[in-house]
């Protein structure tokens, strides 16, 4: 399994779990933990806890600057698909420092061509653009 692999097992199992509300449950990480122990391989178990696990801890605060840098559109009434790969951008960049922020919007960018609307992935590169900008 590649690392673009994985990430987008971890897009899908942020997405599934907001989907499912068991993104806000007291147990968010141990039901996170289990799906990637179950989907992922090798030392992407181990990366994609400590990324899905700082999603989880800080998700008001990454969803706060979703909020922030998105002109049109909040958190509330987007595609999730979208949202999922923003949050785990955003997660990625603020709080895992194994691969750059190009790499990261990048790889967010092709998940949104992949699995989203047409226009989602110029609505992501914008907001995680200007989330980089400050």
């Amino acid at each position: 399994m590649t690392r673009n692999e994985a990430r987008e097992k971890l897009m899908q199992i942020i997405y599934e779990m907001d989907a499912s509300k068991a993104l806000l449950e007291d147990n968010a990480i141990e039901t996170a933990s289990s799906i990637i122990k179950e989907r992922l391989s090798g030392n992407h178990i181990t990366r994609g806890n400590v990324i899905v696990g700082n999603i989880i801890d800080n998700l008001s605060d990454i969803d706060e600057t979703i909020n922030k840098h998105s002109t049109k559109w909040k958190t509330t009434r987007m595609p999730k698909v979208d949202l999922a790969i923003m949050r785990l951008a955003i997660g990625e960049i603020r709080y895992n420092d194994e691969a750059t922020d190009a790499v990261v919007i990048n790889e967010a960018i092709n998940m949104a061509k992949k699995y989203s609307t047409d226009n989602s992935a110029k609505f992501i590169h914008g907001v995680l653009g200007a989330v980089l900008k400050g």
